[in-house]
């Protein structure tokens, strides 16, 4: 059983505000691991395949597997040129796919092109192809929207996904890029997506407190049969391994933090290596949608919060303990 696609009204409602009009430059979606980037843009391309003259191309970057696995397009034309040119392309289907969309302009024809909307997803670009890449990768997305419209294109819409929040600030700095944030589930749909799983009522609250909302952690407390205590040790675990090289330096600070998330921003080479390691996120306002309220028991700020409350607690007791 697939997990069941809830709420999103407002995500899905800008999405098509950009890939029905255009959007100019690239726009660029990061949020916390398991908010849901990868299921909104594939529940949104559901919708794109009826809009008869939109071309979509979805391609998840960090894939391994075969092609028809990574990439998908509602042309079969376009699906046939990147197969060809990402197999003379090194390394992972994945990798080789995200770098031959851009080089896609040199095999298109015009006909195909003029007159039609254009919305190219590609999927978690940051890790298959480095952080120190994103910048440049960015500005080759760009250049390939620009050629887009001299082809004819009515409307182009590039997005370019990551969890990486150090991307972020690579990204930031340029003209080629805007960013969007996109965050977990409030607490009204994270409600829905708990009660649709069949989630003890008695356990709902200690779940979002855990979880904050955040789709892939709720969905593997599910399969684990809702073992709180089995998913937070497994969790504390990784987090204790994370935490190794940091503990002897930044004990202090890290209590602090626990405290006080915003306090993260004295302490930048620590909040850097916490962002590196997907426990901390900045938080943009407002978000694409769902924007979380400053909430000191779920561990978000104004400007940074936890990526899971749980996070929280666990480097708290590592500290303390």
């Amino acid at each position: 059983m697939q997990p069941p696609f809830v709420d999103r009204v407002e995500e899905l409602e800008r999405l098509r505000e950009l890939a029905s009009r255009g959007f100019y430059p690239v726009a660029y979606l990061y949020g916390p691991e398991g908010c849901g980037k990868t299921r909104l843009l594939r529940e949104f391309l559901k919708e794109v395949k009826s809009w008869g003259d939109c071309i979509a191309i979805y391609i998840d970057a960090q894939s391994v597997k075969s092609v028809d696995e990574a990439l998908w397009s509602s042309d079969r034309e376009v699906f046939q040129l990147l197969t060809e040119l990402a197999s003379s392309v090194a390394g992972p289907v994945g990798r080789a796919l995200a770098l031959a969309v851009t080089m896609i302009v040199r095999r298109l024809r015009r006909g195909l092109v003029e007159g039609r909307r254009i919305l190219i997803v590609v999927d978690d670009v940051a890790r298959p192809l480095g952080i120190e890449s994103v910048e440049l990768y960015s500005k080759n997305l760009l250049s390939l929207l620009e050629e887009l419209y001299s082809l004819g294109a009515a409307a182009v819409t590039i997005v370019a996904t990551t969890s990486e929040g150090l991307s972020r600030r690579l990204v930031a700095r340029h003209s080629y890029a805007r960013l969007f944030q996109l965050w977990n589930l409030g607490p009204d749909a994270a409600k829905r997506l708990l009660e649709a799983l069949g989630a003890p009522r008695d356990l709902l609250d200690v779940l979002w407190k855990l979880t904050g909302g955040n789709p892939r952690s709720i969905v593997e407390l599910w399969r684990g049969g809702w073992d709180v205590g089995a998913w937070v040790e497994r969790v504390s675990r990784s987090v204790r391994i994370a935490l190794e090289d940091l503990l002897p330096t930044y004990g202090r600070e890290l209590l602090e933090i626990c405290r006080d998330i915003d306090a993260i921003a004295s302490y930048p080479e620590l909040r850097d290596r916490l962002m590196e390691l997907n426990l901390v996120t900045p938080v943009d306002r407002p978000c694409l949608g769902y924007t979380p309220p400053p909430d000191p028991e779920l561990g978000i700020g104004e400007r940074y919060a936890w990526q899971l409350p749980v996070y929280r607690e666990i480097v708290k007791r590592v500290v303390t303990s």
